[in-house]
């Protein structure tokens, strides 16, 4: 099969296209011939070597991806060949390909009607989006929320979400005013610009003085040391992203007095729970299904064109997921 693999790190000229020989899936596994494959920027970020982990050499990007069941392990039960899927890799990688090796534990059968890029945005950044609003800010009925990089692939679910689940107010965050056109057709009540620090008086105006509720930050930073300036007493900061390369530095006696939490968040751990995470993602494809979350496609990627990917993703102008369909054409 090919596949998209970088044998040292580097620019996105790094990644080649490459004859492999077949994944081997394993017992409970499903082999997958991959319709759609979600890109992110950790994708990049692993490709450059920024991670504490070391990443594995030769290494096939690529983390979450749809496609039809080809043929399954000895142990699985509840799919059928043909089957329409999309899953998680728990390994995060080898999604950059034509075949993949997905655990049944984190797939699931998507409807006939649903495009497989629509779905391939679900499993990373949807669930994502879903346990940073739920299991970690616990998000109630009526309170604010404040969105770092709100129209990327998980901050516009955050904001669909965040409506969906009751949320009051919700702020997006945007460094152009075509990203915050964007938020605001997301549903957003409002969008600021990100590299004018007047945002944080302009939440605090929002929210009549009040600050927000809830902030989920992907950036950390000069972005992070904000977010506390506009946070409400008993208010939350969920970090699950560090864009910037700058770490979270906060002192305890900072949030002693108005009763603040600051809290991280991976993916890894409800993907661990081998109920929670199938569970949350299929929450996410009815969701879609039925209209009440509208993922969006930023951009579409042949396999050829894995390095322009890249390129664009690091741009940091794309709005929505950006997707690469192995037998597709680029658009």
């Amino acid at each position: 099969m090919k596949a998209v693999q970088y044998h040292e790190l580097g620019e996105p000229e790094v990644l080649k296209l490459e004859e492999v020989p077949d994944p081997a899936p394993g017992p409970d596994d499903l082999l997958v011939a991959v319709k759609a494959a979600g890109v992110n920027y950790s994708d990049a970020g692993k490709r450059r070597g920024l991670y504490l982990e070391p990443t594995p050499l030769p290494y096939c990007p690529g983390s979450e991806v749809a496609g039809t069941v080809v043929s399954m392990g000895a142990n699985v039960s509840g799919f059928a060949l043909g089957d329409r899927v999309v899953g998680l890799l728990p390994s995060r990688s080898g999604g950059y390909a034509e075949l993949a090796a997905l655990p049944a534990r984190t797939a699931i059968v998507i409807p006939a009607a649903m495009d497989y890029a629509t779905a391939v945005t679900l499993p990373n950044q949807g669930a994502t989006a879903l346990n940073l609003l739920t299991t970690m800010a616990r998000l109630a009925k009526g309170e604010s929320v404040l969105v770092h990089a709100a129209a990327g692939g998980v901050g516009g679910l955050i904001i669909q979400l965040a409506k969906h689940l009751g949320a009051g107010t919700v702020i997006g965050l945007a460094s152009n005013a075509a990203k915050r056109d964007h938020v605001l057709a997301l549903g957003a009540d409002a969008a600021f610009d990100s590299t004018n620090l007047n945002w944080v008086g302009e939440v605090r105006a929002i929210t009549k003085g009040a600050g927000v509720d809830i902030v989920l930050d992907s950036v950390g930073g000069d972005a992070f040391n904000s977010s506390l300036d506009c946070l409400a007493p008993f208010g939350r900061v969920i970090c699950y992203g560090l864009a910037s390369g700058v770490p979270h530095q906060v002192s305890p006696l900072r949030l002693m007095r108005p009763s603040q939490m600051v809290a991280g968040f991976h993916l890894d751990g409800i993907v661990n729970d081998d109920s929670r995470f199938a569970s949350d993602l299929q929450r996410l494809v009815d969701m879609a299904a039925s209209g009440g979350l509208k993922p969006v496609i930023g951009k579409r990627f042949a396999l050829t064109d894995a390095i322009a990917a890249h390129h664009f993703i690091e741009s940091r102008q794309s709005l929505g997921k950006l997707v690469i369909e192995p037998a597709g054409a680029a658009s």
